[in-house]
């Protein structure tokens, strides 16, 4: 017992934290003990020292992940045919607690997302060489994976992938776009494992598929990372787009739904709760350090003799080794039926789960080692006093770290309640992918409404069916077969129209320079900061009396090298010789780096127009243009062109919606604009007022909100555009839906368009047309 009883902190020195005794060391091997040993060495040079410097910094532990790399854990689950350890879920369990113990909470959970996103890739890696060459170059090249599930729109509660889209060609390739709410790694990982809707997908949310994606086709902006805790794991914003391969796809189209119950969510929530347990155990390690040494004088005792003390860690110290015996009980239940995490299992189909079948149990396992990592800390903080307040003991941010454990998706309020009603009910009762109504809820909300609120939602519930008839969506289908077979611009009813010639009385000859189907190079002209993230980016057409060729409203396709991004234009449409894009920087998008590194005079090249709403003088009476602050470009264009005319007697109306005053571009110009011209009415609201001359709105776009600024949804000349994040644009739809405006009245910007006014309208919901089909007064 004396060897297993003394736990070694370098050469010839003890651990100043618990020994081995109340570490159940019976569950590992001689290999995995020699990993536990070496990767515990790891922490005490190498990753444990980088761990506070990530906190102070929001540096990426990209130091730490290397060095889990030369000791072959990248590949730790990873077969020995390809290379790596073939590692069982128990010791996988070991690593990951012993990371977050002795090294670094960000680092540990970096990891628990790269097995994710590893065992991802294993489930279905038996004919892809793509993915089984990567496999093998995980450790060599030191390459760091992670996972792509959650969605701006949608809650941490079940994350639907509802800003995401896919498409695939006649020739196999794939097209991607997904947006990501919240995830680790971002920027920094080298691969992404992304979940998203199928080609087929059609509404159901089970339709969904995983695809592999490289760094160079996610872009993120870590800047915006600011958090609690964990703040090196870098949990940012993503954007995944990219023209795939078929060797891309993980397994087959609609496996998602598979793959996550068999394999992915049990991966997440057994390791993450790995990490929950090693900070509490290493929240007890730093607080035995500090009670053990510290001694009061007048009492002659130290910290540790004081019986509160020992009952304080009699405590956390059982409940820790309870949720840790929980997890490793699962984690060997899982061995045994997978033999030893042996991924050939899954070459051939399966008819029952198989590492699935503890899918509930994991859910207890998060639960338990969630609630116990905030209890612990916050004990071990009390035991140390003041000291555990301060910084230099390194408990405060253990505390902080462990926070995330109940919050991160799912919750332990979801999962209690996911818990109780299938103790309850049976598992069967389990609706994680939105198929069943319960109807005794259904029928109790019932009996709260009068007769005339029945009534009233009868009437709406009979115009959906009526909406959702086979017959209505034929007549749809036919009535414009284009409409929503672009990936990049599904309200396009037929290719965009070009501005051909421009109104103006002269003899000079003044022509389109950009075409819809070849690029055009440009010179930049110049860069005006519009501050610390934003500017201004003019170029030069080719002639000082060319014009771009684009309506207000539509957008152009910027290449640079090889890479391209779609970007409205904020310069007037009829405006000669340049025209000017507002761009947002991102840490982590090579687009925004290369618009970034551009000189004066450098070129990128231009062509359109590409899609986006064709605004015409006069041609609706009445135009609504709702947007946020980062996503204002369109709605600046098409005001600038209507101020410039004074023929154009368009009644317009802008609400604009940011996190805070200074994230509105361009704001005095268009409160001078509403000012000095009855034409525009603008309205700006703002999340947070961070200065006292504030004098608009504060909150969100709601139909309150709405109702007091645009015209009555009765107006048959009326447009509605929307321009923003995907939160926002839900918003404002369910905002305009209440308000009783209809959705053939509503164009919305953007790749999820479409889809998301079939969210709130109904997917058969008829579409607004790019442009308007008549024109008001006779003016073109």
């Amino acid at each position: 017992m004396a060897s297993l009883s003394t736990k070694n902190w370098g050469n010839g020195k003890n651990f100043w934290g618990m020994n081995w005794q109340y570490d159940p060391q019976w569950i590992l091997n001689e290999e995995q003990k020699e990993i536990q040993l070496k990767l515990i060495e790891c922490c005490r040079t190498l990753i444990r020292p980088n761990a506070a410097i990530c906190d102070d910094t929001y540096t990426f532990p990209r130091k730490s992940m290397d060095a889990l790399a030369s000791l072959g854990l990248l590949g730790l689950i990873v077969p020995k045919e390809f290379g790596g350890l073939g590692q069982s879920h128990v010791c996988a369990a070991m690593v990951v607690e012993t990371i977050a113990r002795y090294g670094c909470s960000s680092t540990a959970m970096v990891y628990v997302m790269h097995l994710g996103a590893v065992a991802s890739l294993l489930f279905r890696h038996h004919n892809n060489k793509t993915i089984q060459d990567l496999l093998r170059r995980l450790d060599s090249d030191k390459l760091i994976g992670t996972l792509v599930f959650s969605d701006p729109a949608t809650g941490g509660h079940n994350w639907f992938p509802f800003n995401s889209k896919a498409k695939q060609y006649d020739d196999g390739t794939i097209q991607i776009l997904r947006h990501g709410a919240w995830v680790t790694s971002a920027g920094f990982a080298d691969f992404y494992v992304v979940e998203s809707t199928s080609p087929s997908f059609g509404g159901d949310y089970m339709n969904l598929s995983l695809f592999l994606m490289f760094k160079n086709e996610v872009r993120s902006s870590t800047d915006d990372w600011s958090a609690l805790g964990m703040r090196g794991n870098q949990s940012s914003p993503v954007v995944c787009e990219g023209l795939l391969s078929p060797d891309r796809l993980v397994g087959s189209f609609g496996e998602f739904p598979l793959a996550a119950h068999e394999v992915i969510d049990p991966y997440f929530l057994l390791f993450s709760s790995a990490c929950w347990n090693g900070i509490s155990l290493g929240s007890m390690d730093i607080a035995k350090k500090h009670v053990i040494r510290t001694e009061h004088v007048d009492k002659g005792m130290r910290v540790a003799d004081y019986p509160v003390i020992q009952d304080n860690f009699g405590r956390s110290l059982t409940e820790t080794n309870c949720s840790r015996m929980m997890l490793f009980s699962v984690a060997q239940a899982m061995d045994r039926v997978t033999n030893d995490n042996d991924w050939s299992i899954y070459e051939q189909p399966f008819m029952a789960p198989i590492r699935g079948q503890f899918h509930h149990w994991c859910f207890q396992v998060k639960i338990k080692a969630a609630s116990n990592v905030d209890a612990v800390t916050n004990e071990m903080m009390h035991a140390c006093g003041g000291v555990g307040y301060k910084k230099e003991l390194g408990l405060e941010r253990l505390l902080r770290d462990g926070k995330a454990g109940w919050l991160m998706g799912a919750s332990n309020e979801v999962l209690r309640q996911i818990v109780g009603k299938t103790s309850l009910f049976g598992l069967e009762v389990l609706d994680l992918w939105g198929k069943v109504s319960d109807t005794r809820v259904l029928n109790s909300e019932l009996r709260k409404l009068s007769a005339e609120e029945k009534k009233e939602l009868a009437r709406k519930l009979l115009i959906e069916a009526s909406n959702e008839d086979n017959d209505f969506n034929h007549n749809i289908e036919l009535q414009n077969s284009y409409q929503d077979s672009e990936f990049e611009n599904p309200f396009n009813t037929s290719p965009p129209t070009m501005l051909k010639s421009l109104d103006i009385d002269d003899e000079l000859s003044r022509n389109p320079s950009l075409r819809p189907n070849e690029f055009t190079a440009l010179k930049l002209h110049s860069v005006k900061p519009l501050g610390e993230t934003l500017a201004e980016y003019t170029f030069s057409l080719p002639q000082a009396t060319d014009f771009t060729g684009c309506f207000p409203g539509q957008y152009v396709l910027v290449r640079i090298g090889k890479h391209q991004r779609f970007l409205s234009p904020v310069s007037r449409a009829k405006e000669l010789g340049k025209i000017s894009l507002l761009l947002k920087h991102e840490t982590n998008g090579i687009f925004s780096n290369c618009i970034r590194a551009l000189q004066i005079g450098d070129t990128a090249d231009f062509r359109g127009p590409c899609g986006g709403y064709e605004y015409q003088p006069n041609s609706t009476k009445y135009l609504t243009l709702v947007v946020g602050g980062m996503s204002c470009q369109p709605a600046v264009q098409i005001i600038r062109e209507i101020m410039a005319n004074p023929k154009d007697q368009t009644s317009v109306t802008l609400v604009l919606c940011a996190a805070r005053p200074a994230d509105i571009p361009y704001l005095q110009e268009l409160q001078k604009y509403a000012l000095h011209d009855k034409r525009l009415t603008a309205s700006f609201t703002v999340f947070e007022v961070d200065c006292d001359d504030w004098k608009g709105g504060e909150g969100y776009i709601d139909a309150k909100f709405l109702s007091n600024t645009l015209p009555l949804p009765e107006e048959s000349s009326h447009r509605v555009a929307v321009c923003g994040g995907p939160r926002m644009v839900l918003g404002v739809l369910q905002g305009l839906r209440t308000l009783g405006y209809s959705s053939d009245k509503i164009f919305v910007y953007g790749q999820f368009g479409v889809q998301q006014i079939r969210a709130v309208y109904g997917k058969h919901a008829k579409l607004a047309e790019h442009r308007e089909t008549h024109i008001i007064n006779g003016y073109h």
